[in-house]
């Protein structure tokens, strides 16, 4: 084939329609033979890919190929019906569909179009699984699932998002240029958080960001992230493809790299197009307009996006004059007021943002959405050359009284010759402070580029990190987020940002929090301790961002059963934080709201409590009162109102917390399912059972779908769900998710950890039921050790550990032992709960059973009469434990167990 011929084929191919004509008849110009070759080679293309791919009549309805099914509405796709058609490109078809199991919900479900190579598709998307699912952001769409169809074709199942393009809803609903900038600033906030997941988004546009509003205010939710890295292949219809090389991207937002067919692409990519985004949204078109790409040939495609620079946005809305009028209209302005707004620094922002060389561009999403938030404070922005004429205008924006005082000196010098003295004294204390201001505005100017740079090269250390991760660098067939995160750990410790160390000590934090996050404790604690020891030596050591990585690594040591070490960092992060952030600061609420989960931990739930309400306090006064950090906090209260028996309260703020994620976080998010099943627990002890033992599993489902295998997550909502089995009587079925938990938390945690003395013990008590005592007894002298080691004597982890031991001692016939165990667990009871609780009931109850067997029925009724007494008062009618008490109380007097001797 020749090769003009080619080059418009493969251009032409990627466009529909009137597009595909335009381009044709600008590209072949008079040559007919020309047109009508490649006229020919379209036609073919388009009939096989018909052929393929397409219903011979209705788009959305399902058809047969050679008695192969083609995917359409009314089709199922494993657990999935497709309802309707809702998008379709030159990547493939989009969906909405609904999952009928394990859960039922509306999803979008994109199927990709046949002769891609679906192994390598949908394993290169498995990979990009693991890093998605670490994603807890509000504003990206999730990925929840991907396959592939029984023809062949690859399939992805994405969070449903109702919503307009981020173009379309600021046009719609006229917003303002500041409103236009902040709802930017959300999008750069969630593709920085995606970037620190180690994603890049490579196709971002108007319509892979969809807007909806949320109490009065616009929300964006960015789509399609990590597709592309999946897929390696176009996106859309927009996208460029060739045989040799591929191309992700749309021409108008693709950055010059990606028109050179680069494979160096990193995060400065997808600033580039927010730079795009930014001049749309300003201006009310891109840089280079799609018309012009379009009919560019190919190579000229490319020369222009690598080499022409485009007319700054101010610029162009003074060169279309005949637009200007409805532009400004869409943005709530008026003609010669849109252009004083934009002109200088959002003309600077934008500029900087688009630099051809990535190396000026902003290093990072956050370092752009701070610019654009400091233009909005009216404070000196990165992007604008420093020069006193412009601090000077900036100070004078925020201090305007100041500014309207000192003009007012001016004028009476001007005017009055009484009060010279009187008014130049106060025109020289003006000046005095303005001279002030200016320098305390370097000042904190210095000290936000400083803070900006660290950013940015953080921002690079991590984008670096991930392609030296690469499969093809470390000749592995799939790379996991550890061994990314590992790799990046081995080149710092050989030195590489030695000369860098606030920088070395950011790339170590995010390190450790995301190896935190997939519960690699041990190396997590590593990064994180090598983070502390960095900022420890650069002063001030009470900077915030010391205090931040003093927070993260006290809640890993709580996390893994080390309390005391854990205690003394809390309480010097909390002073530190509570002298440099005097108002409503979040880090402060999240360590309050770490710290308090400790002091549950510690069973002093009234020092809990307090932390906790002040931590959701801190969030409901901040701008985070909607935010996942929120419905954590409130999360966290529940827990610790329910371990004080306050139920009404605790099941209150519990579905609050869960209305809460569902709003903020997409479904099948792992936080929801945390929600779920901690709200499950405070109806188990509500004795609401079958509904507890329902969203248990519901959590379940989303575990096991977000997690990996083995995850310590999983195991707790194993135990907690094998808990409300045992309280329905089915001790059979709570077995082995009991051994599965067991296991987990064998593999995951220390062996003194108090999660493994909980499976122990519920697993011995499940073992008791079913007869097994032998077995049982050894389990739980087991988590005795443990809760001993780690709790107070009057935690109920002990006493729970305590009874169930108890019972197994008097099984075997150690009455003795048995009988120490039962009154130790009842003293303790009875000093902490006069009144009586279930657990002391239970307690009540086991003990007088074991009395009955050994020492009759005259000793055994008194425990029994009261703990009966008292179940009645703290379970519902048909409890299993209340039976078993009455058909107790009603035994003869037996034959007593003679006690067994103390070897």
């Amino acid at each position: 084939m020749d090769g003009n011929v080619r080059e418009l084929f493969e251009h032409a191919i990627g466009l529909q329609g009137t597009e595909r004509d335009e381009y044709l008849n600008a590209a072949c110009a008079n040559n007919h033979a020309l047109r009508a070759q490649v006229a020919d080679l379209l036609e073919a293309h388009d009939q096989a890919s018909g052929f393929l791919n397409s219903p011979t009549s209705d788009a959305s309805s399902a058809v047969t190929v050679d008695a192969a099914p083609v995917e359409g509405s009314g089709s199922r796709i494993g657990p999935y019906k497709l309802l309707q058609l809702i998008g379709e490109g030159g990547f493939g078809s989009v969906f909405l569909a609904e999952q009928q199991s394990p859960v039922v919900r509306r999803v979008a479900l994109k199927i990709i179009k046949l002769g891609m190579d679906t192994r390598q598709v949908v394993a290169r998307f498995e990979q990009e699984r693991q890093a998605l699912a670490l994603m807890d952001h509000p504003s990206i769409a999730r990925v929840f699932d991907a396959g592939a169809t029984a023809t062949g074709r690859p399939y992805f199942v994405m969070e449903l998002v109702v919503g307009e393009s981020i173009v379309q809803y600021c046009d719609t609903h006229r917003l303002s240029i500041n409103d236009r900038l902040e709802l930017l600033a959300q999008v750069c906030q969630a593709v920085q958080h995606a970037h620190t997941k180690g994603i890049i988004h490579r196709d971002i546009k108007p319509s892979n960001i969809l807007v909806t509003t949320q109490d009065g205010r616009p929300f964006a939710k960015v789509i399609d992230f990590g597709i592309a890295k999946a897929t390696q292949s176009k996106l859309t219809e927009k996208t460029l493809f060739t045989e040799h090389r591929q191309f992700i991207g749309t021409p108008e937002y693709m950055s010059p790299e990606q028109a050179a067919g680069s494979l160096d692409i990193d995060t400065r990519t997808d600033v580039y197009s927010l730079g795009v985004l930014m001049y749309e949204l300003l201006t009310g078109g891109t840089p280079f307009s799609a018309k012009t790409l379009r009919l560019a040939a190919y190579a000229e495609l490319q020369r222009i996006i690598r080499e022409d620079e485009p007319p700054k946005p101010s610029t162009r809305l003074s060169q279309n004059a005949g637009e200007i009028a409805s532009v400004a209209a869409s943005r709530s302005s008026e003609p010669r007021k849109l252009g004083a707004l934009i002109r200088g620094e959002l003309d600077w922002i934008v500029m900087k943002s688009l630099d051809k060389d990535r190396q000026r561009r902003y290093e990072s999403a956050n370092a752009l959405a701070a610019d654009i938030r400091r233009h909005l404070a009216h404070e000196a922005v990165i992007a604008a050359p420093p020069s006193p004429r412009y601090l000077a205008k900036k100070f004078l924006q925020r201090h305007r009284l100041l500014a309207a005082a000192g003009s007012a000196v001016f004028a009476s010098l001007l005017i009055g010759v009484v009060a010279t003295g009187f008014a130049l004294a106060r025109a020289l204390t003006a000046e005095s402070a303005l001279r002030t201001q200016l320098n305390e505005t370097n000042t904190a100017r210095h000290e936000a580029l400083n803070q900006a740079a660290i950013a940015e090269a953080v921002a690079k250390f991590q984008t670096d990190m991930l392609a030296t991760a690469d499969p093809a660098q470390l000749l592995g067939d799939k790379v996991t987020v550890v061994e990314a995160m590992q790799a990046a750990a081995t080149n710092l410790d050989a030195g590489s940002l030695k000369a860098e160390p606030l920088v070395e000590a950011g790339v170590r934090d995010a390190i450790g929090n995301t190896l935190r996050g997939l519960a690699r404790f041990d190396d997590a604690e590593s990064s994180l301790r090598k983070s502390l020891e960095l900022r420890s030596k650069i002063p001030p050591a009470s900077r915030p961002d010391t205090a931040r990585t003093r927070n993260a690594l006290a809640s890993l040591l709580r996390e893994t059963s080390r309390p005391a070490e854990a205690e003394k960092l809390f309480l010097e992060t909390v002073e530190m934080q509570r002298s440099f952030f005097p108002k409503f600061s979040t880090d402060l609420a999240l360590t309050l709201n770490n710290f308090g989960l400790l002091r549950r931990d510690q069973h002093q739930l009234d020092a809990a409590e307090k932390l906790l309400r002040e931590a959701l306090e801190l969030y409901q006064k901040s701008e985070s009162a909607q935010s996942s950090a929120s419905a954590d906090c409130m999360n966290n209260l529940a827990l610790t109102l329910q371990d004080q028996n306050k139920l009404p309260e605790a099941e209150a703020l519990a579905r609050q917390s869960l209305a809460a994620y569902r709003g903020v976080l997409p479904a099948g998010h792992p936080k929801i399912a945390n929600s779920l099943s901690n709200l499950a627990s405070v109806l188990g002890a509500s004795h609401q059972t079958p509904e507890a033992e329902r969203l248990c599993r519901e959590a379940l489902v989303i575990y096991r779908k977000c997690l990996r295998a083995g995850h310590p997550e999983i195991a707790w909502v194993l135990t907690n769900l094998s808990a409300y089995l045992i309280e329905q009587n089915k001790p059979a079925e709570a077995e082995p998710l009991l051994r599965e938990a067991l296991d987990i938390h064998r593999k995951a945690l220390r062996a003194d950890h108090p999660d493994i003395a909980r499976d122990l013990s519920i697993l011995g008590s499940v073992l008791l039921d079913q007869q097994k005592p032998a077995e049982a007894a050894i389990l739980l002298s087991e988590a005795l050790q443990i809760v001993r080691k780690t709790f107070p004597p009057a935690h109920p982890g002990v006493i729970s550990v305590l009874i169930n031991h108890a019972r197994a001692q008097q099984e075997l016939g150690d009455v003795v032992e048995a009988r120490k165990s039962f009154d130790e667990a009842i003293a303790t009871l009875r000093k902490q709960a006069p009144d009586g609780s279930p657990l002391l009931a239970r307690a009540l109850g086991r003990s007088g059973a074991a009395r009955l067997e050994t020492e009759g029925r005259v000793a055994a009724l008194p425990e029994l009469e009261e703990a009966l007494k008292m179940a009645e008062q703290s379970l519902p009618p048909n409890h299993p434990f209340l039976k078993t008490l009455r058909e107790t109380i009603a035994q003869p007097d037996t034959p007593r167990r003679a006690p067994k001797a103390k070897p």
